[in-house]
């Protein structure tokens, strides 16, 4: 990595020299964003202000290294979290459903900066990224974390950003939802559905009429990452910190979720605990049809009277293709607007 760096240095002083006021133009954006991110943020997040602390300061920064907690989990993901608001100090880290923060791990490395979703929902009390290793950063992850004893993280986050590119919030223009998440792709279907449903049946937005949420996963290792603990019953035990509202798998046929599993490959196991509390959800060896799906949602907006259907969807390229040709085809057949919102990422 540092070799990578002195190399860049080097085209950079370069191209400088035989082109100083073009080379100039990009060189200095980039300059003023790697100071702010690698000194200035830094600073904040670590102390709370720029300049050095006082000990009569009590504003140490959003994230507190002893309040970080870290865990390796089913499927090569490792899990970070920390309380949404510092318990010593009392500061929050503000997010919407749906956004994204950049990490940095000093101990991995000081100068990588990495986007990530934010898998909470912003009423949750603790901000977590389900991170899944499949590069060199997220396998050093994976690797430090299953062998971390308890000792403090020392992580910096930068963010809030981003948004979903269609408006949830507004209640009068959608009623009906359709979540689609392929694998790790959960994380971000994960926090709009919990959001979904805080907002249905905490704060009582009774506009929110239908929302189907599908995932598909190669096996049940990822899905057992993302729920709480199950016990040999097929219960969650007391305590457990799921990962979805428990609602949305224990609600009656009149709930206005409904969720389903494909689980593409192995075959159902009645003594696993979690294929016990999820076995009217889960569907083995097939693939969802999103034709299907589209069109009883579609159908249903139409007879409740509504022109508009929110999709969003994340997952591999194929997975996306699928819901978005899909949402176009009926936006013409149906007579009503399938709204997509999408992102790419691999199972």
């Amino acid at each position: 990595m540092k070799t990578h760096w002195i190399l860049f240095l080097i085209v950079v002083i370069v191209g400088v020299i035989h082109g100083a006021a073009l080379a100039l133009v990009g060189v200095v954006p980039w300059l003023v964003d790697l100071v702010f991110r690698l000194v200035y943020r830094a600073r904040i997040y670590n102390n709370g202000t720029f300049f050095k602390k006082k000990k009569s300061t009590t504003s140490m920064g959003v994230i507190a290294s002893d309040q970080v907690s870290v865990a390796t989990l089913h499927g090569s993901i490792t899990r970070i979290s920390f309380p949404r608001v510092r318990k010593d100090t009392g500061e929050m880290f503000e997010f919407q459903a749906g956004q994204y923060a950049f990490l940095c791990i000093p101990t991995i490395s000081r100068l990588q900066w990495h986007p990530f979703t934010i898998s909470s929902a912003p009423h949750e009390d603790v901000v977590s990224f389900y991170i899944k290793a499949s590069g060199d950063w997220t396998n050093k992850l994976f690797e430090m974390a299953s062998k971390n004893d308890g000792a403090p993280l020392n992580i910096l986050v930068d963010g809030a950003y981003g948004r979903v590119s269609i408006d949830l919030e507004n209640p009068e223009i959608y009623a009906h939802f359709a979540l689609f998440a392929g694998g790790i792709g959960i994380t971000p279907m994960r926090s709009i559905l919990n959001w979904l449903h805080y907002e249905r049946y905490t704060l009582d937005r009774s506009e929110i009429q239908t929302v189907r949420f599908t995932w598909a996963v190669p096996n049940l290792d990822v899905i057992k990452a993302f729920m709480g603990n199950i016990d040999a019953n097929g219960e969650e035990s007391a305590g457990s910190a799921g990962y979805f509202a428990r609602e949305i798998f224990h609600g009656d046929v009149n709930s206005a979720f409904h969720s389903e599993f494909y689980v593409t490959e192995g075959v159902r196991d009645i003594e696993d605990p979690v294929d016990q509390q999820l076995s009217q959800y889960l569907h083995y060896g097939s693939r969802f049809d999103c034709i299907e799906i589209l069109r009883e949602l579609g159908e249903q907006a139409k007879r409740d009277g509504k022109d508009r259907v929110a999709v969003l969807v994340c997952g591999p390229a194929s997975m996306v293709r699928a819901v978005l040709d899909t949402s176009m085809t009926f936006s013409k057949v149906i007579n009503v607007k399938f709204d997509v919102h999408f992102e790419l990422f691999e199972l």
